[in-house]
């Protein structure tokens, strides 16, 4: 099965696998997101369980379409705000983190280090998968890009995200091998933005 065949008629039911836990309202009206649930915990410290009811076999797929939605969200909310709300309207997938006194955003790059850790999935085969993910991910966000949100380019968007400071994560071969991977989703090749503008966790 392709990753597109995947997400298209497996994800989305898989995604609903997972753990939830409730949000605060209090959270939900300070973020002005009525529907807002999480999943994860800090350090993804739920790993296990949000991924016992996914097949073995498709479990490289789910957890690399699951970053690629957690990511995405992450990085709209923090580099294209006023582009924000549209996305959580048309998408409202869950976010990957924890609360506390607020909102925490879990760094979405555990979504690929903490199974491989945990031996949750199969490493060899979610390694084998990333060059299929990586054109799967950029056509994902062109796609958005191009029906709701046209002042925003993939090249632009994959700029951003991949100068953010999450990715002075390494751990792992998955993490690697995306990272490796990761500039084939700038078509351009160039990156013209500044690191400090922002940072994904604290959005």
């Amino acid at each position: 099965m392709s990753i597109v065949n995947y997400f298209n008629h497996g994800f989305q039911s898989d995604i609903g696998k997972l753990k939830f836990s409730e949000v605060p309202q209090v959270l939900k009206d300070i973020l002005n997101d009525k529907d807002l649930i999480q999943f994860g915990g800090k350090n993804w410290s739920r790993a296990q369980d949000d991924l016992n009811d996914i097949d073995v076999e498709l479990r490289p797929m789910f957890v690399l379409c699951l970053f690629a939605l957690v990511a995405t969200d992450q990085c709209m909310q923090t580099y294209f705000k006023p582009h924000y709300a549209a996305w959580r309207t048309h998408t409202a997938y869950p976010k990957f983190g924890w609360t506390r006194f607020g909102f925490y955003n879990e760094n979405p790059l555990k979504l690929l280090s903490v199974p491989e850790q945990a031996q949750l999935v199969d490493v060899e085969q979610t390694c084998a998968l990333m060059r299929e993910f990586v054109g799967f991910y950029r056509t994902l966000v062109s796609d958005y890009c191009h029906l709701h949100a046209p002042q925003i380019s993939a090249d632009l968007f994959f700029s951003r995200l991949l100068q953010d400071d999450i990715f002075a994560m390494g751990e792992g071969r998955v993490v690697t091998t995306f990272k490796q991977a990761a500039p084939v989703l700038i078509k351009g090749r160039t990156l013209d933005v500044s690191a400090s503008e922002g940072y994904l966790l604290v959005a």
